[in-house]
């Protein structure tokens, strides 16, 4: 069975393709994911096919993702349009597609691949729920125990350049963001059921982004993201449920560092869960960039083997301020299949198998692990 590149002359067959699978109407991948499938946005290099008889029967498409991690650059591999026609399933085609964009992840060094789905359909493939996402609920009642006051916000129109030109700036200082150009920024903000608001106070700004269509049976309100001085946060809040009823918001963080104590004081209750699926493609490459964090804490004078079975093993060693990661095998050996790495690392509380270690061990791995990975909402594929 050949795997094919897509052709930029095959777009149209790939949406129709694609709406098919799905149930989606005419264009909606375009329409709700403008940055990543408007034609002038899509990598066809990276869109990987199987057809029948000259027709798309299978698909799958990586996307490369620009990140910051912890305050450090890494690309990841995103992995989405997982899809084969129904006439179609049950021929292995999607093991075949996946195990196919694994060995082009590795030619083009992504350390990491990511996507969102059930585990027992990815576990198979060495996907694992992990990273961390912290869900806040803030309803009225926090905002009017805090006697919360609305503050003027406005509807980013796309007409004021302005603005964006500001959330960029905002974003900058994120530790945990997609790296997106002024374009992605644009296509992203005009997807459907998207909607900008913000506020200008004594030159200090704040924006948040909400869901303009879908809202729960309680009155929350999703929001996919916010930013800006977080003193102003809590004011386009209130200014929203006085304009349009709502009872309450969903808002994400990274981590509890990335709170800002008056929002944090607003939530009525709060959440931990998994971000998405992490795949370890190199586990050398990935721990290379990420002890760049400035919260890796490997201790001083201790040796690590981290070994993922049958594929991989690196040794981490930390002498006086230098710290060393390269191939091979060393001290206190951790040996785990590539799922219970992703546990070890990327977790969203720390973990490791019983009887796989002893407690000096366990301890130096406490003191770095896990590592958080972490993606905007509206940059998930």
């Amino acid at each position: 069975m050949e795997i094919v590149r897509a052709f930029s002359s095959e777009y149209e067959d790939i949406q129709r393709f694609l709406e098919d699978v799905y149930g989606h109407g005419f264009n909606y991948f375009p329409s709700a994911y403008p940055s990543v499938w408007k034609k002038i946005n899509t990598d066809f290099e990276n869109i990987f096919v199987i057809k029948e008889k000259g027709k798309i029967v299978s698909l799958v498409r990586i996307f490369p993702l620009k990140t910051v991690q912890g305050g450090v650059d890494i690309t990841l591999a995103g992995i989405g349009a997982v899809s084969t026609l129904y006439s179609h399933r049950g021929k292995g085609y999607m093991s075949l597609l996946l195990h196919h964009t694994f060995k082009e992840m590795e030619k083009q060094h992504f350390p990491l691949s990511i996507l969102g789905g059930d585990r027992h359909r990815y576990n198979t493939f060495g996907y694992e729920n992990a990273g961390k996402v912290i869900e806040l609920t803030i309803s009225t009642r926090g905002l009017n125990r805090h006697r919360i006051k609305a503050i003027p916000s406005y509807r980013y129109a796309f007409t004021d350049m302005g603005v964006i030109a500001k959330i960029m700036e905002v974003s900058k200082g994120l530790l945990y963001r997609k790296k997106r150009t002024k374009s992605e920024f644009e296509d992203i903000y005009r997807r459907q059921g998207i909607n900008v608001y913000y506020t200008e106070q004594d030159r200090k700004f704040a924006f948040l982004v909400i869901s303009a269509t879908e809202i729960r049976e309680d009155g929350t309100k999703k929001v996919f993201e916010c930013g800006g001085d977080p003193e102003l946060i809590p004011g386009i809040l209130q200014h929203l449920v006085e304009r349009f009823g709502f009872t309450a918001f969903n808002i994400k963080f990274p981590d509890f560092t990335d709170i800002p104590e008056n929002i944090m004081s607003l939530a009525s209750s709060w959440n931990i869960r998994p971000c998405f699926m992490i795949k370890i493609i190199s586990l050398k490459e990935t721990m290379e960039i990420l002890s760049k964090r400035k919260d890796f804490l490997f201790p001083d004078s201790e040796e690590i083997t981290l070994t993922v079975k049958n594929k991989e093993s690196i040794i981490i060693s930390k002498k006086g301020s230098v710290l060393k990661i390269e191939s091979g095998r060393g001290k206190n050996e951790i040996s785990l299949t590539d799922i219970d790495m992703v546990r070890l690392l990327f977790g969203s509380s720390f973990w490791f198998p019983e009887g796989t270690t002893d407690i000096k061990t366990g301890r130096v791995l406490r003191q770095f692990l896990p590592i958080n990975i972490y993606l905007p909402l509206l940059d998930m594929i």
